[in-house]
Parts: structure tokens; C-alpha cells; sequence
């Protein structure tokens, strides 16, 4: 085989991978998802005590803000914290209730890391149904939030959630 027929050969094999990793990419679960849909938020809230989250009643939080689908939400959490895995690195894990304007409710469950001492929070969501247009609402993303923990007590947050919906 020449030289250039090899070239060739070489350049439709790559326009062929190229063509393959894309429909392989466009068929994941999370695009063949009838019905799913983009997910965004940037919500403000104020923790109780985010330390209160090693208690076994664990911490809450309270508060709101935009949401895709949902309009200007209010939001209510719980956290749960495990034992550091690192100086000041903590496991947690918990629950959200997301109110849409409309009153129907989105429920959200997270884990993820909180780093203490920059107040840094950063994991993955999975949203499990609801009620109203959210009964059945599934969906998954990732979430960071940034909480003020020099404070004792009413500790402000922000987080920003990018996923996907189906509902």
C-alpha cells in the first residue's frame, strides 16, 4: 500500500472513531433520557449550625432562590456529618426539600465533602421524585457551596447546582 493510501485509510479511521465516540457519547443514560433537561440553581441560605451535622439530629438549613423549572424556591435541609477523613474534611450526606413557586416540592438528596476551614462544600445530587409536576421528577448533578463557618451560629451559604431533570 503507498504512502498515501496509508494517510487516507489513517484519516477516514479517525473521521470513523470520531463519528463512533459521538453517537457513543450522544447515547448515555443521561442523554437518552426522554424528557431530561437541563438543571441549574444559585440558592442562598443560612445553616443553623453546620457542626450541629455530627449530632444525631443533624444540622439544617433554610432558604431560596432560582431554580430551573421551579422559579424563585424556598429550600429546607438537613445534613449529616461523619468524623473528618482528613484534618477538617468532612463526609456528609442529606436531604433537601425544594418548593417550587407553584407550591409543588422537588426532593433532592446529596453527599459530598465539607472542607472546614475554607467553608468549601462540593459532591453529587440525585433528585427522587415529589409532588405535583415533580412526583416522578428523577435526575442527577453535582453541587458546590460556599458557607461562612467562622461563624457559630447562622452561617450564610451559597450553592450553585448543575444537573439534569427529568419530569
Amino acid at each position: 500500500m503507498s504512502r498515501s493510501l496509508q494517510i487516507r485509510a489513517l484519516h477516514r479511521f479517525g473521521l470513523f472513531a470520531l463519528a463512533f465516540g459521538l453517537v457513543i457519547g450522544a447515547a448515555s443514560p443521561l442523554a437518552l433520557a426522554a424528557g431530561s433537561r437541563p438543571f441549574k440553581g444559585r440558592v442562598a441560605a443560612t445553616w443553623d449550625n453546620i457542626f450541629n451535622g455530627l449530632s444525631p439530629t443533624g444540622a439544617t438549613f433554610q432558604g431560596g432562590g432560582p431554580v430551573t423549572h421551579m422559579g424563585n424556591t424556598t429550600q429546607k435541609g438537613t445534613l449529616f456529618l461523619q468524623p473528618t477523613i482528613a484534618p477538617l474534611v468532612f463526609r456528609g450526606s442529606g436531604t433537601v426539600t425544594i418548593t417550587a413557586a407553584n407550591g409543588d416540592d422537588l426532593i433532592l438528596k446529596y453527599e459530598g465533602l465539607l472542607f472546614a476551614a475554607t467553608g468549601e462544600g462540593r459532591g453529587t445530587f440525585t433528585l427522587s421524585g415529589g409532588t405535583g409536576r415533580f412526583a416522578n421528577a428523577t435526575g442527577q448533578g453535582t453541587f458546590s457551596a460556599l458557607i461562612d463557618t467562622s461563624l457559630p451560629v447562622n452561617q450564610p451559604m451559597t450553592v450553585e447546582l448543575n444537573g439534569r431533570i427529568t419530569y
